[in-house]
């Protein structure tokens, strides 16, 4: 059977812009209303963004959009949009775009990609804090506010990640090396209680499994999970912790959090 060959490269035309809709559609289940427009992306991308896709001869599989941030103190994309077609995911396609993303910012002067990720989704903090090795020290409350879709009512709290390109893990990382696990017999101290903060320099704080199904089959529960996070991420932030990996518990998935 003949390889499929796949192209990474920006959109060009209209036309390709647009089947990025019919890719977010199927990826997350929205209604059209919180779907975001072509002209949207191509106007961002005009006045300074990058939207990029996967494309097996002329379909598309995936893309990637960012538009430029101001306010860091540095030039800057912030990554808004990332979708694989539910066909064509576990192929290693989201990796391949955020290293495209990361060889286009670099070509343009631009050291710092910042996006946000919902923290309950393990397999994208996987991608994010394991393979390639950006860091969390922003926790956003309810960021979009009510979504719908895959979130049904559930509050949009969301991690900002930073991805600083020239950090040596990254650069590592860009040429396939992953995290090293953080392992049980390590005994790291598991936060419980945000009034009771253990004075080590590196602390877990686990989550629950199962997003976004979860969010279907126990919606109150995973409320109940989304209110816990957020009182304990929130204090551990603001004491100069920062979240570095990700790693499994005997109680679960769980965040690292390293003292900066």
């Amino acid at each position: 059977m003949k390889k499929e060959k796949l192209v990474i490269r920006e959109l060009q035309t209209p036309e390709e812009f647009r089947q990025t809709e019919a890719i977010s559609r199927l990826a997350w289940q929205f209604n059209d209303l919180a779907i975001s427009p072509v002209s949207d992306l191509i106007a961002s991308t005009h006045s300074g963004g990058l939207t990029a896709g996967v494309f097996s001869g002329k379909q598309m599989l995936g893309f990637v959009h960012s538009l430029p941030r101001v306010n860091q103190g540095q030039p800057c994309q912030h990554s808004h949009l990332l979708a694989v077609h539910p066909k064509a995911q576990g192929k290693g396609l989201s990796i391949r775009l955020k290293l495209y993303q990361r060889e286009w910012c670099l070509a343009h002067n631009i050291r710092l990609i910042t996006w946000t990720y919902d923290p309950f989704f393990l397999k994208n903090a996987r991608l994010n804090l394991g393979r390639l090795r950006a860091t969390v020290r922003t926790f956003l409350p309810n960021f979009y506010g009510a979504m719908g879709g895959i979130y049904g009512e559930l509050p949009t709290d969301r991690f900002e990640v930073a991805w600083r390109l020239l950090d040596p893990l990254v650069e590592r990382a860009a040429q396939g090396e992953e995290s090293a696990v953080v392992h049980e017999e390590e005994k790291l101290p598991v936060v419980t209680n945000p009034r009771s903060i253990p004075a080590a320099p590196r602390l877990a704080v686990t989550f629950p499994a199962g997003a976004p199904a979860l969010y279907q089959t126990d919606p109150a529960g995973s409320i109940k999970e989304r209110r816990r996070f957020a009182r304990i991420v929130g204090p551990l932030l603001e004491k100069g912790y920062e979240v570095t990996g990700v790693t499994l518990l005997r109680k679960g998935p769980a965040y690292v959090f390293d003292l900066r």
